[in-house]
């Protein structure tokens, strides 16, 4: 009889240290940790606007900013909306060497909900050609980075002041650009934009 108690006891006490040990293993799997996402898509060279999330991430919790750090910086590459925001994606650093030029740009000519940070394409069209005929477009300037962008307040001519950050040395063709005919600033989607 003396057995049978011993043996009874013995599996109670297994059984006890089995559920305190899946006990333990299932909370570490469960721990979360608060970390910030992307409010909306930023670009390269944006300030981040983000918001604190609570998530379980694991062993992966040291890849993002915590929310208990202050977002300070720019970015260095794009975070669409909702992703989690890397450790190593603040860092951004400007040209080195950079101008940056005011261009008037017709509200229509430019995305909607233009911001500082933003990457466009500027494109120019001379004024009509003789005869009346319209001239084609060119690509001034690639993957320029918008410094500014006063949206709200609009010029005598109905134009807004866009800002942006060019090359010291491409500055006065993008100048000559702006005075010889229209602008139009063409918005570089976050997943064409470079990722390192």
């Amino acid at each position: 009889m003396r057995w049978r108690d011993l043996r009874l006891w013995v599996g109670l006490a297994i059984m006890v240290l089995a559920m305190f040990a899946g006990a333990f293993i299932l909370s570490r799997g469960e721990q979360t940790t608060t970390v910030w996402r992307a409010s909306s898509d930023l670009s390269i060279g944006s300030v981040p606007v983000a918001t604190p999330v609570t998530v379980a991430l694991g062993e992966a919790q040291d890849q993002y900013l915590p929310a208990n750090e202050p977002l300070t910086g720019r970015l260095r590459w794009p975070v669409a909306a909702g992703d989690l925001i890397p450790r190593g994606a603040l860092g951004y650093s400007s040209l080195l060497n950079a101008r940056l030029v005011t261009l008037p740009v017709d509200p229509l000519h430019a995305p909607v909900n233009l911001a500082s940070g933003d990457i466009v394409d500027i494109w120019s069209t001379p004024a009509e050609a003789a005869g009346g005929i319209t001239a084609k477009p060119v690509l001034v300037f690639s993957r320029v980075t918008v410094a500014e962008a006063a949206i709200d307040s609009v010029g005598i001519g109905g134009e807004i002041a866009v800002v942006v950050e060019v090359p010291a040395d491409g500055a006065a063709q993008l100048v000559a650009a702006a005075r010889s005919g229209l602008i139009d600033l063409v918005a570089v989607p976050i997943t064409s934009q470079p990722t390192s």
